[in-house]
């Protein structure tokens, strides 16, 4: 029997034809998925979340033009050592930020952390390779970021402590009771200085093989109790942002409420959206400065618990209300305020004195995790800092050591104090890994996390904004803290003095250069 043709073509019956059309759109479809994921992928095996790469990377992927100078010199960098024996740190700090102001203070931190390492790999051993850890903008994705470098610990990449936690926030907070706690990862604050970032008191151990390398709030405001002696409570009054779940804030508002239980003035609130939100509050500034200028006994002086955003928003209505005329005013707040005169639309020249208009001068005093001049002008204390450290900070970032400096990782600004924190906190972790470390011989992650406490006496981390010298929880005793002015008159903010939340330097020093912890800590 002859077989007859199709007009299908020869060999394809309709079952075979709905095969290949299946086929095809199976193709159709993990090629559609393969260039999605593509797309949503970026940097060494991170994810493209909300228009940012949220990544661990070794300075190979660029977060943005800003940063790449010195991205490009921390992968040259690890580069080098790559083929030595090594230990690995990671930076976690987000790598953008909604303002002009917070993309300047990232540069600055990634500076920092680029500076302690090329330090360290010109000294002992072992060599120091550096990550960058971007949780996003927010901080909200640090679960996945955390998770990778979990997965860092062993052999060749050996990661041992994960530091620079720049901002005292829940997702902050989350993060490190994650990294500590559940994974076991050692970790270095940076300018974090919420007290319940901190271990110790009625907190116990929150975050199991955490250190600190700055004062939390209530230690830097008593600090500027013991400094500040001479106000009078009878012209000052508390300004204060309400919203829950922001611990800085919540910390100076306990802290400043106390300073002034002899006020007459009640405290004047807000309530914020968010740390970098200034919506909405310009015209709860605009009503809040009319009653402060009107109040009796007047007021000249301002005790401000709130974000540096807000802040600026404040001493802005301060400066125009006409009913302010003829009075100068200081406003005083937290370390987060160093990042202030970076704020393009703090108004200035509104701050300065006007004979036409009557009004009188705002001037910022703040107290500040360090200060560029704390060990160099002025009266240096004989014990609590050691004034060659910062120098060589300062040397290094004028480019005067290997002919590395500001033109390659971009313009260095020491005056917001975030380059000089995140030196320490990275110069910390390097200090605890080489102290527990035999020469190559790398300690575990175990004994470096349950070992902070070897650094002090003669092992004292040296830091540039002073000693770190860590007591039983991890926390620096009696550390340095800058009081500092934002004059409008000068370009970047001025040095006070030091004080110190003992009320004096620390007095029990070993020999050489280093603290010693009294027994009631």
């Amino acid at each position: 029997m002859r077989r007859t043709r199709t007009p299908l073509g020869p060999g394809l019956g309709p079952l075979t034809l709905l095969n290949c059309a299946l086929a095809l759109a199976l193709l159709a479809g993990l090629a559609t998925c393969y260039l999605v994921d593509r797309a949503r992928s970026c940097g060494d095996g991170g994810e493209r979340i909300d228009g940012e790469c949220v990544t661990v990377t070794d300075g190979s992927y660029v977060f943005s033009d800003r940063l790449r100078g010195v991205l490009g010199q921390i992968r040259a960098e690890n580069r080098r050592v790559s083929k030595e024996q090594h230990a690995t740190i990671a930076l976690m700090i987000p790598m953008d930020a909604a303002t002009p102001a917070g993309r300047e203070q990232i540069l600055h931190e990634v500076q920092g952390a680029y500076f302690a390492q090329h330090q360290a790999n010109r000294a002992s051993p072992p060599r120091i390779r550096l990550l960058l850890a971007n949780p996003g903008r927010d901080r909200g994705h640090w679960r996945p970021v955390a998770d990778r470098l979990a997965r860092l610990t062993g052999a060749p990449d050996n990661l041992r402590v994960v530091f620079g936690f720049d901002r005292s926030v829940p997702e902050t907070a989350a993060a490190l009771s994650y990294l500590t706690n559940t994974l076991h990862l050692p970790a270095v604050g940076g300018p974090v200085t919420a007290d319940s970032l901190a271990n110790g008191g009625r907190g116990a151990t929150r975050y199991e093989g955490f250190a600190r390398v700055v004062p939390t709030n209530t230690e830097q405001a008593d600090a500027l109790v013991h400094y500040d002696r001479d106000l009078d409570p009878r012209r000052a009054i508390l300004v204060q942002d309400e919203r829950p779940g922001d611990p800085y804030a919540a910390a100076l508002r306990r802290v400043f409420a106390r300073k002034l239980a002899e006020s007459p003035h009640a405290p004047q609130s807000f309530t914020s959206e968010g740390p970098d939100a200034p919506s909405g509050l310009e015209h709860d500034f605009a009503g809040m400065v009319v009653t402060l200028c009107v109040a009796t006994p007047p007021v000249d002086t301002v005790y401000f618990a709130g974000r540096p955003v807000h802040l600026r928003q404040f001493i802005n209505a301060l400066a125009t209300e006409r009913a302010c005329a003829g009075t100068s005013f200081k406003v005083i707040s937290g370390s987060d305020a160093a990042t202030l005169y970076l704020d393009k639309r703090l108004d200035k020249k509104r701050m300065l004195p006007d004979k036409e208009s009557g009004r009188g001068k705002i001037t910022v005093q703040y107290t500040a995790i360090t200060h560029p001049d704390a060990w160099q002008r002025g009266r240096v204390p004989r014990t609590g800092g050691t004034p060659s450290v910062l120098e060589d900070l300062k040397a290094l970032a004028r480019g005067t050591e290997q002919g590395e400096g500001p033109g390659s990782i971009g313009p260095v600004d020491l005056a917001d104090t975030r380059t000089i924190s995140v030196y320490d906190s990275a110069l910390t972790a390097i200090k605890g890994i080489q102290v527990h470390s035999q020469g190559t011989h790398l300690a575990p992650l175990r004994r470096i996390a349950h070992g902070w406490t070897r650094l002090q006496g003669q092992l004292t981390a040296q830091g540039a904004s002073g000693w770190i010298c860590l007591d039983n929880h991890g926390n620096p005793y009696d550390k340095a803290v800058a009081v500092v002015r934002l004059d409008p008159t000068l370009p970047t903010p001025r040095l006070v003095d030091l004080a110190w939340p003992e009320g004096s330097p620390p007095k029990n020093i070993s020999r050489g250069r280093g603290c010693v912890i009294p027994q009631r800590r």
